[in-house]
């Protein structure tokens, strides 16, 4: 990991001693990858978690059948259906999303996802009515397995400065020695291990002060835990993901070699390099070659100068075409040009489309794990901490009562396949007749289902109820129109 941070992101690399402000990329000659991270970073943020986007929606679960979705039910002192409720609670949940500092934290959790395991707290701040994210670095997490290959206990060790432990825990249980340094050196800071427990079917929050061994602080969390990791690969048996950057960190160290070659090719071609003979009146040992330089010579002779360029014999083309190779993979796996050269007059629309389709297809199962170990456990964590102060009604998003629909970029791009199978379904049976279309689709659903699949909200859809009726109201019309005729 260490090594991934010095070639990708040297400026976040935590696990080495730096003083503030110390250079970090002193190594490095070639930014293909620290760039191609930050890419990386801002397409996953934007195709899974966009900044003042509803990114997901609450609905039915399983457990539900779907004759009770326009069941009326009473939600802030209104008769609505049971889906205009969930959507009411949706919003809610995102007015807090979106007011907190998510979006500038996700962004740092999106560049540690790149190498290895994003982290993100997500707590609730009472005295602001916000909530409150952050993202844990690496260097200080620990990871331990559970079941199902899930992440089972989260560790962080950390310092914190002495007037910010109550700040960060309020009730937190002091002892009369570190409150009284507390006061009295408010700046020194103070080792803090925080810890969060999966067991009984509870996660169990606990903050401890390290050199002391003793518990200060602790809270039950329910079936939600404040850390929420999310991992693109695992090996079988490891806990932490392997990121993109570490797939290719091979070619990135190698790109950065040849970078380098290239940079001192290029110095010694400006420069060139010298041999010289000290024959009484040139001395090599103090001699500088610059522009405008006069240099005492014994001899300029062409077969025996006392001064002689020495002949170098490098090929640019060749370190340029190695580059351009590395960079090619490096920005693939980073999803950094997953189109290719976009200024290409002779690629059509169409190809770009089946271009980025199938560039969806290479990464599907990448963005599943992504949504659910984050989409789906940051909303179940957000609507637990709603729903612990009494801001939405108690509910349990399991996928039984309550579901999580994923309503993303990257997930509507991926429901466009299905509504392109109906309409070239329905396109082809229509070739035989219309009957044959009314006969073989129910035509009434396919406008309910494109809708389900565009995410649309469900105030802009009718009801089955409504939609009865309104067959009623054209039946009637019909047939009053019908009469006037006669």
């Amino acid at each position: 990991m260490q090594e991934a941070y010095d070639y990708a992101a040297p400026q976040r690399e935590t696990f080495t001693e730096h003083a503030p402000g110390q250079k970090k990329n002193t190594d490095i000659f070639d930014n293909t990858a620290i760039t191609g991270l930050q890419t990386f970073a801002n397409r996953m943020q934007k195709a899974v978690v966009p900044a003042w986007q509803q990114w997901d929606k609450l609905v039915p679960g399983s457990a539900i059948p779907e004759e009770q979705y326009e069941a009326l039910v009473e939600f802030e002192g209104q008769q609505m259906t049971v889906v205009e409720a969930l959507e009411r609670i949706t919003d809610t949940v995102f007015e807090y999303i979106h007011r907190s500092n998510f979006s500038s934290r996700i962004y740092e959790a999106f560049i540690d996802f790149g190498i290895s395991t994003g982290t993100i707290t997500c707590e609730y701040d009472v005295i602001n009515d916000e909530l409150v994210f952050n993202a844990v670095p690496l260097s200080q997490l620990y990871l331990s397995p559970g079941p199902n290959g899930k992440i089972s206990d989260h560790w962080r060790e950390h310092s914190v400065e002495g007037e910010n432990i109550l700040a960060m825990w309020p009730e937190a249980d002091l002892d009369e020695e570190t409150s009284k340094k507390i006061t009295e050196k408010p700046q020194e800071k103070h080792q803090i291990i925080e810890g969060c427990i999966y067991a009984e079917n509870e996660y169990h929050y606990v903050v401890l002060m390290a050199k002391k061994k003793r518990i200060i602080f602790t809270q039950n969390n329910g079936e939600t835990s404040p850390f929420i990791s999310f991992r693109g690969m695992v090996v079988p048996g490891e806990v932490y993901g392997r990121g993109p950057v570490m797939q290719v960190l091979t070619d990135i160290k190698t790109l950065n070699v040849v970078k380098e070659f290239e940079l001192t090719a290029a110095a010694l071609a400006a420069s060139g390099a010298w041999t010289g003979r000290n024959d009484g009146v040139f001395n090599p040992y103090t001699v500088q070659v610059a522009p405008g330089v006069v240099i005492p010579v014994g001899s300029n002779d062409s077969t025996n100068p006392t001064l002689a360029a020495l002949p170098m014999n490098f090929d640019f083309n060749v370190n340029h075409i190695v580059a351009e190779e590395l960079r090619q993979s490096i920005n693939k796996a980073l999803f950094a040009d997953p189109l290719g050269q976009l200024d290409d007059p002779t690629k059509t629309a169409t190809e770009m489309q089946i271009r980025y389709q199938m560039h969806l297809e290479d990464a599907a199962a990448f963005f599943a794990r992504l949504q659910t170990e984050l989409v789906e456990q940051l909303t179940t964590r957000v609507v637990y901490l709603l729903q612990r102060e009494g801001i939405i009604p108690p509910m349990r998003v399991d996928g039984k009562d309550i579901a999580v629909k994923h309503t993303s970029p990257i997930a509507r791009v991926m429901d466009m396949e299905d509504i392109q199978n109906v309409q070239q379904a329905l396109q082809s049976t229509a070739l035989l007749g219309e009957e044959m279309v009314a006969m073989t689709f129910n035509i009434e659903e396919v406008g309910k289902y494109m809708a389900e699949k565009f995410g649309i909200d469900a105030s802009l859809v009718r009801t089955d109820s409504e939609r009865e009726q309104l067959k009623q109201q054209m039946a009637q019309m019909a047939m009053a129109s019908q009469a006037v005729q006669q």
